[in-house]
């Protein structure tokens, strides 16, 4: 089969009109716009069973039921709930030491800030916010995030990895909040690159978001994705990178330096900006200047690994002993 009959016979399995209704229809309206993330990421090259396993089992595909964000109300409010959205997941580690600690704590300010004061939630999919956690190791974090949202009950925190809670390693979309399913590093900027064209080809205010990580840009499908977004000059999508200077093996410049990601993201064609990843003034400033870009943005949020728990710091050490948690808890 060729690149374009494979296109066009996605395009035809995909196509809405020529389905029966599902959950996705029903409950939360995104056909279309799922449709379009299938469309790019074919015609990319990019990925090519993931929309397929989507469209095959679409009955597990969340309710979309909006969050109940709280209205925190101050920069200062979010950094009391960063606090405690810190301190759960150290407990959750407490619970399951097969969990990624260092990389979850270094993207709690980031994850608290895009869900407590960006991200809109609505049933209408092209007038709402999507919120994609591509790093998907970092899973405990929104799990704590959406936990202090009100989404989930603070008692699932405390069952996570158990084989009956719905909080697993990695986020599913079946997770009330959860707008994809990640874990494969690279998948989730090509994801939101579909969803960015969707929603202005249909034309709807949604912003998309995409967290990832550094060790994450080593992957060529971040690469295609980086650069069909600018192509198409998609300034309703948000990049910010958890920059913690680590990944699975160790150092990102002892394994492939990436202190030019910054200069090759603007290259080619996205606005760069850089910023401290745990202060939310920061981080602040800097979604807020993306937001009024006309092209898509790419945040650089530097950031600790480990953060909080002082014997892990900007190390690669993601598993500490639970005594070295239990006095970070205590000391917090």
């Amino acid at each position: 089969m060729t690149t374009g009959s494979k296109t066009l016979w996605i395009k035809k399995q995909c196509n809405p009109n020529k389905r029966k209704p599902s959950m996705i229809d029903d409950h939360r309206g995104t056909s279309g716009i799922v449709y379009y993330a299938y469309y790019v990421i074919v015609i990319e090259e990019v990925m090519l069973i993931y929309p397929l396993i989507v469209y095959l089992f679409r009955g597990w595909w969340g309710d979309g039921v909006p969050i109940p964000m709280g209205n925190p109300g101050s920069l200062v409010d979010i950094e009391l709930l960063a606090s405690r959205i810190r301190s759960h997941v150290l407990s959750m580690y407490l619970k399951d030491q097969s969990l990624h600690l260092g990389s979850s704590l270094s993207s709690v300010e980031i994850l608290s800030l895009l869900i407590f004061k960006y991200i809109r939630r609505s049933s209408d999919p092209i007038n709402r916010d999507w919120l994609i956690l591509s790093k998907g190791h970092a899973a405990p974090t929104l799990y704590a995030a959406l936990a202090e949202s009100g989404f989930i009950s603070f008692k699932e925190l405390e069952k996570i990895h158990d084989i009956s809670s719905i909080l697993q390693g990695h986020p599913e979309i079946s997770i009330p909040g959860v707008d994809m399913s990640t874990g494969s590093l690279g998948q989730g900027l090509s994801f939101g690159v579909g969803l960015a064209m969707g929603i202005k080809i249909r034309g709807g205010s949604g912003k998309v978001y995409v967290v990832m990580g550094d060790g994450e840009q080593d992957e060529g499908e971040v690469w295609e994705a980086m650069t069909h977004a600018a192509a198409r000059k998609l300034d309703n999508l948000v990049v910010v990178i958890d920059n913690n200077g680590f990944q699975l093996d160790g150092s990102t410049e002892d394994i492939k330096p990436k202190h030019y990601l910054p200069y090759v993201w603007r290259v080619v064609g996205w606005k760069v900006l850089i910023c401290d990843g745990h202060s939310i003034a920061s981080l602040d400033r800097a979604i807020s200047e993306a937001l009024s870009s006309n092209m898509p943005t790419a945040i650089f949020a530097k950031t600790i690994r480990g953060k909080g728990v002082v014997e892990i710091e900007n190390t690669k050490i993601q598993k500490p002993g639970v005594d070295i948690v239990r006095r970070a808890i205590l000391n917090a």
